[in-house]
């Protein structure tokens, strides 16, 4: 189960790994916490862990590529990003080959509810980001029925759509929570500095730049950098949009909590035909779990109890491990409770949030000036 690291006490045991944004593991599953673990995590800007319990053992996490994989992709983009800050003019092929290895566990997943692990400090999210995004995006493309070839360039495209911001001044924007007109601009320069940055290997390609130069603009001409209407944003940019504020959502920054995945998939949901393509919302709300597993979350009984599995076919109702009465009393004997089948419940939001905080008077959760950060 998902726990804020504010939370954690020592004893408690690491569910699943946690890692830095090189990809290296720094706390490994089994791995016992102590004071100085728990510190770490707090230094380090880590949010939330999974750790293990005994009412849980059964439980797995099933993300759609493998870990190791995940670790080597993002091991070699995170070298990647640090040669180009050094000026080095390194090529994409190894970025490219790692990514095939990506495609081929995404093609071989037979599931069609997916969720990707969220877990990462507040200061990798170039990378853990980038890897996400790519993930997400090849994901989409495969229920999209994209051809091969198109997945290719949208993986690529989507890894590499933030390059842009290692041109940024260093400490650039840490911990702020509002932003002045000249950081503005900087930031609106990122998708086309992205692109230029592509387009200086001789090996580019053009759709791949477009994507990265593209991943902003939004369908009602209000994006950047060029504030470009539906018909001019291309559809492999389209999908890396979704995918790019979807991931940027879902984890904690510095200056917000995160958004709930429902809450991020009703922000697409609500901003369908003005800023994002309905094709692609609605591909993500089938597909995607707005409830993952691990997650601590509360029922309309005002019961509180952990996702332990996705029901294929309706991802808003997954079995629900119920572990506290409505009156907060934990269960001397926890029970499962299958959403697909007790239509009378459903999941109000997650446990340690209030709803309320997160919408607007129409439903659809808001987002101040810090959308401009991500």
């Amino acid at each position: 189960m998902r726990v804020p690291v504010e939370k954690l006490e020592p004893g408690m045991k690491v569910g699943y790994p946690v890692l830095g944004e090189d990809g290296s593991v720094l706390l490994n599953q089994g791995v016992i916490l102590n004071p100085t673990y728990i510190r770490r995590l707090r230094e380090l800007g880590f949010k939330s862990i999974f750790v293990e319990t005994d009412l849980f053992q059964d439980v797995k996490i099933d993300e759609p590529i493998k870990l190791d994989t995940r670790q080597r992709v993002q091991k070699i983009f995170h070298d990647t990003v640090k040669r180009l800050q050094r000026g080095d003019m390194t090529s994409y092929r190894e970025v490219s080959r790692v990514l095939e290895n990506i495609l081929e566990e995404i093609l071989a997943h037979e599931k069609s509810i997916v969720y990707l692990v969220q877990m990462r400090s507040c200061s990798d999210s170039i990378f853990t980001h980038s890897v996400n995004v790519a993930v997400l995006s090849l994901l989409l493309g495969k229920y999209l029925d994209l051809s091969l070839l198109q997945l290719r360039k949208l993986g690529l495209g989507a890894l590499l759509h933030d390059l842009g911001k290692i041109r940024f001044p260093e400490g650039f924007l840490k911990e702020k929570e509002s932003l002045d007109e000249e950081e503005k601009r900087i930031i609106r320069m990122h998708p086309i500095w992205s692109k230029e940055i592509i387009q200086s290997h001789t090996d580019y390609d053009f759709l791949v730049s477009l994507i990265a130069l593209q991943h902003h603009e939004r369908l009602d001409g209000s994006g950047y950098p060029y504030g470009l209407l539906e018909p001019d944003i291309h559809f492999l940019a389209r999908i890396c949009a979704c995918s790019d504020v979807y991931d940027a959502l879902t984890v904690d920054r510095p200056y917000r909590k995160r958004f709930s995945y429902a809450e991020a998939l009703e922000y697409l949901m609500g901003n369908v035909g003005k800023l994002f393509d309905l094709q692609v919302v609605t591909t993500m709300v089938r597909h995607i779990a707005p409830y993952p597993v691990g997650e601590v979350v509360r029922l309309t009984t005002g019961e509180v109890g952990v996702v332990v599995r996705l029901n294929e076919g309706l991802p808003i109702r997954p079995v629900v491990r119920v572990i506290q009465d409505r009156e907060g009393n934990t269960l001397e004997r926890p029970k499962d409770i299958d959403l697909m089948r007790e239509l009378t419940v459903a999941i109000l939001c997650l446990a340690e949030e209030n709803v309320e905080d997160f919408y607007s008077p129409h439903g659809v959760p808001t987002l101040g000036e810090s959308e401009f950060i991500d």
